[in-house]
C-alpha cells in the first residue's frame, strides 16, 4: 500500500482538479494556519486531509483565488461533506471575513469533548489542545514532533512565521500532522460516544454556535452570558455547601469549582461573601506567583492560562495591597519581556492585524513620548504609533456617531492634548489624526472641555 501523499497546491487549475477529488469524499479533516489567525489575522495556509491520509496544503497566501476560481469554497460550504476541525471558531472567522466562506457541516472535536464531559456532569470544561485531545481519544501519534518547537517559533520569535515561503519541512510536518491527527480515530471515537449517549442534537447546536462565534455578535453575547450564569451557579454552591475553613489549595484543579473561581471577576467575588472573596484572592495570588516564578526562571513558555496582560492591569487596582503590589511588579516585568519580543518577532513588513491582542495591550501601555524614545526599538516605536493612530481614528468615528453621549477617560484626553502639542516630535500622519480628533471633541463638547468619563 502506497504511503499517503502530501501536495502543496498553488495553481488555480490544479486546485480545481484536487477539489474534484475531494468532492468524492464524505469526511475530510480541515485546519488553517496564519498570523494571529482570526477575523483580521491573515490566513496563509489551508490544510485538507482525506480519510486515507492524503493531505493537500492550499497556499492561499500566494493565490487567494483558490477559494473562488479554484472551487475550495464549494467543498467547505458543502452539506454533503463532513469537515472535521479542532476548535473551529478562529478558522471559521478567517474564512468568513477574509474569503466570504461560511463553513457548513462541521464536526468540531473540541465541542465534541465539551459535550461529552458535560454529559458526565461537568459544568465548565477546559479546552484541550490537539495533543491532549489525541491522547484522550486516540492511540495513534500523528501530531508532528515539531509542533511545540514551531509554536515557540511563531509565538515568541517570528510573528509572520506562517507567511514564510517556501514552506520548510518542519512547517509541512506540523501542517500535515494537525489534520492527519483528527481522522479517522479521534473522529470515529467521538462520533460513537456522541451517538451512544444520544447527544447529537446538543452537539450540532453547539457546533453551529461555535462556527458563528466570531461572525454573529448575538451568538457571542449568549455564550458569554451562559458562562457567567454557570460560574455564578457554581460559586453560590461553594458558598452554601463548603466549610469556611477551606482554602483554594484544597480544590482539585480538575473541578468545576476550580474553573469557576478562576473565571469569576474579583469584583464580583467580593460581592458574594467574605469566604468567596478570600478564595478568589488566594486563586489570584497563586496565579501571580506562578507567572512571576516562570518569568524569573527565564522560561520561554512563561504564560499561564488565567493571567493576561489586560487582567494584570485590572489587578493593579485590587483592594488587597499584597495582590496589587505583586500585580504591578509582574506587569512591569511582563511589559519589558513582551516589548522585547515584539521587537524581535516582527519586521518592517508587520501590520497591526499581525499582532495578538496581548501584544496590542502591551503597546498601548508603553506611552512612548516621541519618535526618538531611546527606551524601545525602532520597530516597537513604529507599531506603537500605528496602533495609537488606529485607536484615535476609531475613537473619532465613535465620537461622530455618538455625539455628546461619547465618553472617554480623562487620562486619554490629556494624552491626546499632549500629542497635539508635541509639534514635529510625533509622526505627521499620527499628529493629523490627533488634531482632527481634538477638533471633533471641541465641536461636540466645547473648546477644551473634557468629555465625561465612562461609568465604572
Amino acid at each position: 500500500m502506497a504511503n499517503p501523499a502530501v501536495e502543496i497546491v498553488v495553481e488555480t487549475r490544479r486546485c480545481h482538479q484536487v477539489v474534484s477529488i475531494l468532492s468524492r469524499e464524505s469526511v475530510l479533516a480541515v485546519d488553517c494556519e496564519g498570523i494571529a489567525l482570526g477575523v483580521e489575522g491573515p490566513m496563509t495556509l489551508l490544510q485538507i486531509c482525506t480519510y486515507s491520509g492524503d493531505v493537500y496544503l492550499f497556499d492561499v497566501q500566494e493565490n487567494k483565488k483558490l477559494f473562488s476560481e479554484g472551487h475550495l469554497k464549494i467543498v467547505l460550504e458543502s452539506d454533503e461533506i463532513l469537515k472535521v476541525i479542532h476548535a473551529c471558531s478562529y478558522d471559521s472567522a478567517a474564512l468568513y471575513h477574509q474569503f466570504g466562506v461560511t463553513l457548513q457541516n462541521v464536526f468540531d472535536t473540541q465541542v465534541a469533548d465539551t459535550v461529552l464531559e458535560e454529559h458526565k456532569g461537568r459544568l465548565l470544561v477546559s479546552s484541550l489542545d490537539l495533543q491532549a485531545l489525541c491522547q484522550k481519544y486516540s492511540s495513534c501519534k500523528k501530531v508532528s514532533a515539531y509542533k511545540d518547537q514551531i509554536k515557540i517559533q511563531y509565538s515568541k520569535k517570528e510573528g509572520c512565521f506562517w507567511a514564510k515561503r517556501p514552506l520548510t519541512d518542519e512547517m509541512k510536518s506540523v501542517a500535515v500532522g494537525d489534520v492527519r491527527a483528527l481522522i479517522p480515530e479521534v473522529f470515529e471515537t467521538q462520533k460513537r460516544l456522541i451517538e451512544n449517549n444520544v447527544l447529537q442534537e446538543k452537539f450540532h447546536k453547539r457546533v453551529s454556535r461555535t462556527v458563528k462565534f466570531y461572525i454573529d455578535d448575538e451568538v457571542r453575547k449568549q455564550r458569554f452570558q451562559r458562562k457567567i450564569d454557570i460560574v455564578n451557579e457554581i460559586i453560590d454552591s461553594i458558598d452554601k455547601r463548603w466549610d469556611a475553613d477551606n482554602t483554594f489549595s484544597d480544590i482539585s484543579n480538575d473541578s468545576d469549582e476550580f474553573e469557576a473561581l478562576k473565571e469569576i471577576e474579583y469584583t464580583e467575588a467580593g460581592k458574594k461573601s467574605a469566604f468567596i472573596n478570600r478564595l478568589k484572592t488566594e486563586s489570584i495570588m497563586s496565579d501571580l506567583n506562578e507567572l512571576d516564578d516562570n518569568i524569573t526562571r527565564g522560561e520561554r513558555n512563561y504564560e499561564i492560562k488565567w493571567i493576561t496582560f489586560s487582567s494584570l492591569t485590572k489587578l493593579c487596582d485590587h483592594p488587597n495591597a499584597t495582590v496589587s503590589r505583586l500585580a504591578k511588579d509582574v506587569k512591569y516585568k511582563l511589559k519589558d519581556i513582551k516589548s522585547e519580543e515584539i521587537g524581535e518577532k516582527y519586521g518592517i513588513e508587520a501590520e497591526l492585524r499581525h499582532l495578538t491582542k496581548c501584544e496590542k495591550d502591551v503597546l498601548r501601555s508603553l506611552n512612548i513620548k516621541d519618535t526618538d524614545d531611546q527606551r524601545f526599538s525602532k520597530n516597537v516605536e513604529r507599531l506603537y504609533w500605528l496602533l495609537t493612530k488606529h485607536d484615535i481614528d476609531n475613537n473619532c468615528e465613535k465620537l461622530i456617531k455618538k455625539g455628546d453621549e461619547f465618553t472617554m477617560a480623562t487620562w486619554y484626553y490629556e494624552r491626546i492634548i499632549s500629542y497635539v502639542e508635541r509639534g514635529a516630535h510625533v509622526p505627521i500622519l499620527f499628529k493629523q489624526s490627533a488634531v482632527a480628533f481634538k477638533k471633533q471633541l471641541d465641536k461636540t463638547f466645547g473648546q477644551d472641555v473634557v468629555p465625561p468619563s465612562p461609568l465604572l
